[in-house]
């Protein structure tokens, strides 16, 4: 087994040092429509996955303690009959919002390689210790880690976290000097329109409006419980969108960092289930549970 010490770090976006400089020359990207961007890159996602594969041969002979390198080429050639990678992917639906909140559909396509040998799969809310490979549609690889590396989901592209609950964590045994053996990690992909990546933030010139492709092995993952209201931070995404930013009591501060979720001053984790029967108390029976019920 490969053995790899557990380390903690950051998920680094793409940040080139050019955004800087075209801002200061007063350039500035500007908003697209999200139904016009839409029809374009899931125009390109599609004679993308139409036209190419992945090295699913590679990953079938390799070991299961194997990290394997993400690749694609074009069906053509030698290549000829080799299965698309539009054969393989499932369609998922995420919806975006716009800057007046309101939701737009978009399409991403998860490619399965490898389930993996642990029996659950993370949240878009946790925290995962993953290495991954993120390339454009052009095949070039715009950042990649190679070390696996502990981040929040949260912290990242939407399309990237949205991919997490579709991988199941390995296996690993801890040895005396230090370091974890994994085995049976997941791994996947997910073929994202730009609005679930960077969509037009400046900061990630020159991928603005890109379709991005993320490749990721799953080695392990911690729940994440934020404000530590003992609420998994998963749980106080209250309308199970992409977006954590339900404010239940509306003062300002988000569920999953508030630990006074409806601001009655009885903290959060002294009334979720206080008799710890694994559900939320509800006193008073009217369909509120009390971490929630300022009444």
């Amino acid at each position: 087994m490969n053995k790899l010490t557990l380390f903690f770090g950051l998920f680094c976006a793409l940040l080139l040092s050019t955004s800087c400089e075209e801002q200061q020359r007063g350039f500035v990207t500007p908003a697209k429509e999200y139904p016009e961007q839409r029809a374009i890159d899931n125009d390109s996602l599609l004679n993308f996955l139409q036209t190419r594969f992945y090295n699913y041969e590679e990953y079938n002979v390799a070991a299961s303690d194997a990290h394997v390198t993400f690749t694609i080429d074009t069906i053509q050639g030698a290549n000829a009959n080799k299965i698309p990678l539009i054969d393989q992917v499932e369609t998922i639906t995420l919806q975006v919002k716009d800057a007046n909140s309101v939701y737009h559909d978009h399409t991403a396509y998860v490619l399965n390689i490898r389930e993996g040998k642990g029996l659950t799969s993370p949240t878009i809310a946790d925290s995962v210790y993953v290495t991954y490979k993120g390339m454009l549609l052009n095949l070039s690889t715009f950042d990649e880690r190679t070390l696996p590396v502990w981040f929040e989901s949260l912290g990242v592209v939407k399309g990237f976290a949205a991919l997490m609950p579709y991988i199941k964590k390995g296996t690993y045994a801890y040895d005396t000097d230090g370091t974890y053996a994994f085995d049976g990690f997941g791994s996947a992909a997910i073929f994202m329109p730009s609005a679930l990546g960077y969509y037009n933030n400046t900061n990630s010139f020159p991928i603005i409006y890109s379709p991005l492709i993320f490749a990721v092995d799953l080695y392990t993952y911690n729940t994440t419980d934020h404000d530590g209201d003992t609420v998994p931070t998963f749980l106080e995404n209250i309308d199970n969108d992409i977006y954590f930013d339900d404010d239940s009591d509306g003062d300002g501060i988000v569920n999953y960092r508030d630990s006074d979720d409806d601001n009655d001053g009885i903290l959060t984790k002294d009334e979720y289930d206080v008799d710890q029967n694994g559900i939320p108390d509800d006193t008073d029976n009217d369909g509120t549970p009390d971490y929630l019920d300022n009444n």
